[in-house]
């Protein structure tokens, strides 16, 4: 029997005021037991380990549109403390590799639940298609009620546990062109209503407050993003009662970054251990916003300003899910996790706002998970009987930051040996690249 035995640590995810004595035998947690004496500050924290609730394993994420083998993906999660992640669409593209790396790996990887392939529209009379057409992962394109059928028959026999929806025009402000085609109300309503009737969680992908309504009115409660063109106002939130929204700033900031910006970002312990070199190089090269270039940088700096705004009012209301949108370019496995933390706490300073955070990337994003995956979630993931997957944080260190360590099922993360393996893998034939 391996046995760990963590003394005197807080877990504020359980009581913020109170030390606890924990043991840890085979992997699993025997021991949580709350000591006598009253937290000083200070003390090590241990929550529960991250989860991911936006990734795409199966997109692109660096500047040379290449796509790391998910045996690197992996360990860029581990590295970085991510122990749960929700794949949005396209994960049956690298699932076999996904399983063969996660037989020959010494560390256990981190748990993933997916939706098979997204649903999207068909292409419309002005030529545009649905949203997700323009990804390398396939998507499933509905024209009649019976569509959905073969893609839920097909995605559950690819292991996915939930679906997710695309229902976006491309608008991110008012006034901004139309890039995508959408479903039609009838086939969201159907969709909807089927996937309740069995069960099945929906996730619907849509960026307008008008997007957001309309999904909501056809049965949506899950949405993949923050509402970016708009505040909500108090009126919004009582209207989307019971509805839980991702927060994705990550996943759009870099196209409204200057060079000055990417330096930064790109500076934390963990970039240059766990994501590709060129990226370095790529982003040196930068003399301007690519908004700029693109003609967005307005809509899109006011875009992540509501989306922000948002987000920390979902929190305050108990429904913001924590994700990145990881998978687009910019926005990297397991890093961005840790930057999306730090860009919703803005520039406030006050320990709840960190604790809440927290507490909704760590217990919230476990609840959400085991919601998706379709099997019920224990009282907190930190208590006797469950398995032994958590971080340790220094309390006094930044959102940004790495955990001081990090364990999963019992098994602790070597990081050094870990950004050795990711280091090797990028020194092979293939530079840890795959083609799908």
């Amino acid at each position: 029997m391996t046995t760990h035995i963590y003394k005197g640590i807080a877990i504020p995810s359980l009581d913020r005021a109170t030390l606890f004595d924990v043991v840890v035998d085979d992997g699993v947690f025997t021991h949580v037991d709350a000591v006598p004496r009253p937290r000083g500050g200070g003390e090590t924290e241990l929550w529960p380990g991250y989860t991911e609730a936006h990734a795409h394993f199966a997109l692109p994420c660096n500047w040379d549109d290449s796509l790391d083998s998910p045996r690197i993906t992996a360990l860029q999660y581990l590295y970085h403390g991510v122990t749960q992640v929700v794949d949005m669409f396209g994960f049956p593209v690298i699932a076999d590799e996904w399983e063969a790396g996660r037989a020959d790996s010494p560390w256990p990887y981190p748990e993933v639940v997916h939706c098979g392939y997204a649903v999207t529209a068909m292409t419309d009379g002005a030529g545009r298609n649905g949203h997700g057409v323009e990804f390398p992962a396939p998507v499933y394109m509905l024209a009649v009620e019976s569509d959905l059928e073969i893609a839920l028959r097909a995605n559950a026999e690819r292991g996915a546990t939930f679906l997710k929806a695309m229902f976006t025009d491309g608008t991110e402000q008012p006034g901004s062109p139309v890039r995508f085609s959408r479903l039609s109300e009838r086939i969201l309503r159907f969709t909807a209503r089927m996937a309740e009737e069995r069960g099945i969680p929906a996730v619907i992908d849509c960026n307008t407050l008008e997007e957001t309504r309309f999904a909501y009115e056809c049965g949506f409660r899950l949405f993949a993003h923050s509402v970016r063109d708009t505040e909500l106002t108090e009126t919004d939130w009582k209207e989307f009662d019971g509805a839980r929204f991702v927060s994705t700033l990550a996943g759009l900031r870099p196209m409204i970054m200057s060079g000055d910006d990417f330096a930064a970002e790109y500076s934390r312990e963990g970039f240059v251990q766990t994501q590709d070199p060129h990226n370095l190089a790529f982003v040196q090269k930068i003399e301007q916003p690519f908004g700029i270039e693109y003609g967005v940088q307005e809509t899109r700096t006011a875009a992540l300003q509501d989306m922000r705004r948002n987000a920390l009012a979902a929190l305050d209301r108990g429904r913001l899910l924590v994700g990145t949108d990881s998978g687009n370019l910019g926005a990297y496995h397991g890093y961005s996790f840790l930057s999306e933390l730090e860009l919703l706490r803005g520039e406030d300073p006050t320990p709840d706002l960190a604790f809440r955070l927290r507490e909704q990337a760590t217990v919230g994003g476990r609840r959400y998970f085991d919601e998706l995956a379709g099997r019920p979630s224990p009282e907190h993931p930190i208590s006797v009987g469950q398995p032994a997957t958590f971080n340790l944080h220094d309390p006094a260190s930044p959102l940004s930051a790495l955990p001081e360590t990090t364990v999963v099922q019992g098994v602790p993360i070597d990081r050094d040996a870990i950004a050795a393996e990711i280091s090797a893998l990028r020194a092979t034939d293939t530079k840890g690249k795959v083609i799908l």
